[in-house]
């Protein structure tokens, strides 16, 4: 079977004819891999391809060394599956799961295996490891800080040397240098590699006296050109900024459009990008890259605008990728050429490239970490953490974004309770505010007394309204109406009919001085009457009562309430009685 790496492009064979069992079977393993490597399917890279292989071979050997011989697929039963799981228990719940997650994959919807092969598949279960593995959360404020201070630093220092070469290299070929000084000696050596990509070298490959003199082959290179640690910042800095996958970014093309024309400095650059995870269907992406920050100093704005970055990298890349002979946007030059990487070239970012950066500035490996020290750099936590501060979905939908990203972290289910009581309490309180009864306290009744029109003005009545609540005439049992004719329970012009407890619900109610008596003997009435009732009762019909009584009485003062409780007679006592034992509702 032949698999072609989709993003080196090299082919490899993979060969099962030497698998241990039967021909039916190692025929039927070799279809199932090669369902999954079609080239609709979401397999693209070589890694994951031989992953799929090794599962096969592994469960192979399962097969032949199982005490039931099988010969044929249909053969396959749950125990099978079971071995399989069981023989590898010494390794860990990752790998293992890894393992097991690949034969479902291999297997899946296989219509040879029988019902209870299919079964047996689906109940292996991998103790301590879940699908998505949420253990290392997102990175905190001073973490996050740490890492892109570093990175931000690498990023500047490159441009900084690569634009200074370029200035020098400029004032050489427009003969401003001083004749036999030592930048025209530079100046000669960076134009001849700016042209040919080599430098002087003597017989035994060494670098001439005057590339020596200048900092030898590595450093004169290096300043025309992107080192390996300085591509991965890049990357990680654009992960920061834009939350898409390192392996995504890595591969992103130089080519790109811009709707402005690159006529401006800001607005948006396009980017054909791909990502095989979503699927033969979806997985090519146009990721726009944009320059949102229109404010503050220029320095301040390049490290935070995706676009930017992006055409930093692919101005500082443009001298290794016209040399190299390359059309993606991280292009660079190793220090050295060796067995393993025989030309001088970096067109391709691999996560070991991030692994060596960090370890060169001093971050921990996973092994090493402390608490309380440098953070490990990982890609993964890197894009989490920038997910989680967008809030918005970056290649995948707003389910997984909600299901997968967000809500599995403490920090997100935190501040989502948060959110959600806060809402939940902005509109108990709006009910409240609705529901609760205007109170027109003695102040307001004396200016009533003595300018009806002001008073009457202010409350939003007519005189004559506001005269009848005054004197009482408009009295129910708690309160006062305005207009007991345009009940929000009756039609228009039919007098209300409901219970005089819900008067309180009315917006008609009014709440008047010399009502406070017996709106007293009612909260006392009400308390007394909890402990007889049930939790359900009280609360669904009782307590919303005593709430907008007691809101009621905090439009008085304290001497207020005191001269009132005074004043509570048995009269009023009696009629809250009657209204709570419903004799005042058949009047």
């Amino acid at each position: 079977m032949l698999f072609l790496d989709e993003t080196t492009g090299h082919g490899t064979l993979f060969d099962f004819t030497d698998l241990p069992v039967a021909e039916p079977l190692r025929r039927w393993l070799a279809d199932r891999v090669a369902l999954r490597l079609t080239t609709r399917s979401t397999v693209k890279r070589l890694p994951t391809a031989r992953s799929l292989v090794d599962t096969a071979r592994h469960f192979a050997v399962v097969l032949s060394e199982h005490p039931v011989t099988i010969r044929q697929p249909e053969d396959v039963v749950a125990e099978h599956l079971l071995a399989f799981r069981r023989r590898y228990e010494h390794l860990k719940p990752r790998t293992v799961s890894s393992y097991v997650e690949n034969l479902r994959r291999l297997l899946l919807e296989d219509e040879h295996l029988s019902p209870d092969a299919q079964a047996g598949l689906a109940a292996i279960r991998v103790r301590g490891m879940s699908r998505r593995d949420i253990s290392k959360p997102g990175y905190t404020d001073t973490e996050w800080q740490e890492i892109l201070t570093v990175v931000r630093h690498d990023v500047r220092a490159a441009r900084d040397r690569i634009h200074t070469a370029r200035r020098l290299l400029a004032r050489y070929r427009a003969g401003e240098l001083p004749t036999g000084s030592e930048d025209v000696t530079l100046g000669r050596l960076l134009d001849g590699f700016e042209r040919t990509g080599q430098l002087p070298r003597k017989v035994d490959t060494n670098g001439t006296p005057d590339v020596h003199r200048c900092g030898g082959l590595v450093k004169v290179a290096g300043m025309l050109c992107l080192s390996p640690d300085e591509l991965a910042a890049f990357a990680l800095l654009l992960v920061a900024l834009t939350g898409q996958n390192y392996g995504t970014i890595a591969a992103w093309p130089a080519a790109h459009f811009r709707p402005d024309g690159g006529l401006t400095d800001e607005g948006l650059a396009l980017v054909e990008s791909c990502k095989p995870r979503r699927g033969p269907d979806r997985e090519h992406m146009v990721i726009a890259l944009e320059d949102l920050i229109t404010d503050g100093d220029r320095e301040h704005r390049w490290s935070r605008s995706p676009l930017r970055v992006y055409r930093m990298l692919l101005d500082l890349g443009e001298t290794a990728r016209r040399l190299s002979n390359s059309q993606t946007l991280f292009a660079g030059r190793i220090s050295k050429k060796t067995v393993h990487t025989p030309s001088p070239w970096i067109t391709t970012l691999t996560s070991q490239h991030v692994q060596r950066w960090a370890a060169a500035r001093g971050f921990p490996a996973a092994t090493s970490a402390v608490p309380g020290g440098k953070p490990v750099v990982s890609v993964k936590r890197l894009r989490l953490t920038a997910i989680e501060r967008r809030r918005r979905p970056v290649a995948h939908s707003q389910t997984t974004l909600r299901d997968s990203y967000l809500m599995p972290h403490p920090a997100v289910r935190a501040e989502s309770h948060a959110i959600v009581a806060a809402a939940l309490e902005n509109e108990v309180r709006k009910a409240r505010d609705h529901a609760r009864v205007p109170v027109f306290t003695q102040d307001f009744v004396d200016l009533a007394r003595r300018d009806p029109h002001s008073a009457a003005t202010q409350a939003g009545l007519s005189v004559q309204e506001l005269a009848g609540l005054i004197e009482g005439s408009q009295d129910t049992v708690l309160a006062s109406c305005q207009d007991h004719l345009a009940s929000p329970y009756a039609p228009p012009g039919v007098a209300c009919s409901a219970s005089f407890l819900a008067c309180l619900d009315c917006a008609n109610a009014r709440a008047l001085p010399h009502q406070l008596p017996i709106q007293l003997a009612a909260i006392d009435a009400l308390e007394q009457l909890r402990p007889h009732l049930s939790p359900a009762m009280w609360a669904r019909r009782y307590a919303p009562r005593l709430d907008q009584l007691r809101d009621i009485t905090t439009g008085f003062q304290p001497a207020e309430i005191d001269r009132a409780k005074a004043e509570i007679s048995d009269v009023h006592r009696h009629r809250i009685n009657d209204l709570l034992e419903g004799r005042w509702d058949v009047r």
